[in-house]
């Protein structure tokens, strides 16, 4: 584990000793959304370098962050890990508040931080109404969406239940709402608005 701290006696300082090293929150984000390996996370850590994430999740494995520092089995969050998950979507939410940074050109993204950022986004209302199982489906990347009253839970790949909806798009998309309701079933539309009023994207 890292020796470097601020010294101080003092709650926040202490979690910035653990959490505030480069790419440490990227790891997190990344196994929020499912468990990685090596490789995995390699791939979506743009310029990190294979010795150094190896440093991160050893020093996060120490920590108590995730439960493991093999490289042959997938990364997982911890309990402990998993409790940042409030942090990480207060963060998005804080981001797309007030962070008007440009994207970058040649950034890196994949579609199944979108997950994460649409979690940070819901807010039904108290009358939501009955369940309602969304399927994501663009070229290769599948994925769904659950929410049931106030719960959120979503994975990647196909759903482990028959959907409600079949939206044909990346979760952006979602934002072009009446185009999007366009290329549905009429049998999946009120489902599909009652699911779209539940996150202000506009």
């Amino acid at each position: 584990m890292k020796t470097r701290n601020y010294r101080q006696n003092c709650s926040v300082a202490r979690a910035a000793d653990l959490l505030g090293e480069r790419w440490t929150f990227l790891i997190i984000r990344d196994l929020l959304v499912a468990p990685r390996r090596f490789s995995e996370l390699e791939k979506r850590m743009k310029g990190i370098g294979a010795n150094l994430l190896a440093r991160r999740l050893k020093d996060m494995a120490a920590a108590g962050l995730i439960d493991n520092d093999c490289t042959r089995e997938p990364y997982r969050l911890t309990e402990m890990g998993r409790a940042l998950e409030p942090m990480v979507l207060q963060m998005i939410r804080w981001s797309l508040r007030w962070v008007r940074t440009p994207a970058e050109p040649d950034g890196l993204h994949f579609a199944d931080w979108d997950l994460l950022a649409l979690k940070a986004l819901f807010a039904p209302t108290a009358d939501f109404g009955p369940p309602i199982l969304a399927r994501f489906a663009y070229s290769d990347w599948k994925a769904w969406v659950r929410i049931d009253g106030g719960d959120y839970s979503f994975s990647i790949g196909e759903p482990d239940a028959p959907n409600d909806i079949d939206f044909p798009c990346l979760i952006p998309a979602l934002q072009q709402s009446t185009a999007i309701l366009d290329q549905l079933p009429v049998s999946q539309l009120s489902a599909a608005r009652r699911f779209l009023a539940a996150f202000p994207l506009h």
